[in-house]
């Protein structure tokens, strides 16, 4: 009976042994393992040069989305008929006929969904921020997406190939070859703004500096500044 048990007892130390001595190898690997490396999509950062774009979406449905939240009660898009409609023109922000050669399709959606981050002093109300409504609460999505689309489809239906006024150099960024000008309206094209401007050729920034008077010519087509001369003070 004894060495029954002494027999039992040697035979579950053995197998105790070999359980602990797996476990032990097992633990020693994993130890052992360099910790994981995440891959590019495991550390979640955004692809270099990312950036938001907008989908493009229908400009007719977009016109129709204009209509239907009243845009034109504030502005005015020459040529689309919109002077018709009860209410027109009771309060008029920035005319929109000439907007979508100028800016890219987030440049319009961005000036719906937050509207002060680029007004003109001339929008912004006494607290600083823009008098245009806000429409996040309702708007859809895909109206935004059409909407911004129509936006950037509106250019002038007629134009001079150049047109010329006067304003005053806010900037020169010449390592880009813009220059950033506060012009008043120029007739059928602008209202008055402030707006950066490309140079055809990079000497047009040489003789000006921020402060001075200046006569522009813009290419309407290209939106590109082909001339500038300096005005006396």
């Amino acid at each position: 009976m004894n060495y029954f048990f002494s027999v039992q007892s040697h035979k579950c130390y053995g197998v105790f042994l070999t359980i602990f001595f797996s476990y032990f190898v097992t633990f020693v690997g994993l130890a052992a393992e360099p910790p994981h490396q995440h891959g590019p999509a495991e550390a979640h950062h955004h692809p270099a040069g990312w950036q938001f774009t907008m989908p493009k979406g229908d400009p007719a449905k977009g016109r129709e989305v204009f209509i239907k939240y009243e845009c034109y009660f504030c502005h005015e898009v020459r040529g689309e008929g919109f002077e018709k409609l009860p209410f027109a023109g009771v309060d008029y922000g920035p005319e929109l006929s000439q907007m979508g050669p100028m800016h890219p399709l987030e440049y319009f959606t961005e000036s719906i969904i937050n509207p002060s981050a680029w007004a003109e002093k001339g929008y912004r109300g006494p607290d600083g921020k823009s008098t245009m409504p806000a429409y996040n609460d309702r708007m859809t999505v895909q109206e935004l997406i059409d909407v911004s689309t129509y936006l950037a489809s509106l250019k002038p239906k007629s134009m001079s190939k150049s047109v010329s006024a006067e304003g005053k150099v806010v900037a020169v960024v010449s390592e880009s070859n813009q220059i950033v000008l506060e012009h008043g309206e120029i007739k059928g094209f602008m209202d008055p703004m402030t707006m950066g401007y490309k140079v055809s050729t990079p000497s047009l920034l040489k003789a000006v500096k921020p402060g001075d008077r200046v006569e522009f010519t813009i290419d309407t087509e290209k939106l590109v500044i082909t001339k500038i001369t300096k005005l006396n003070k």
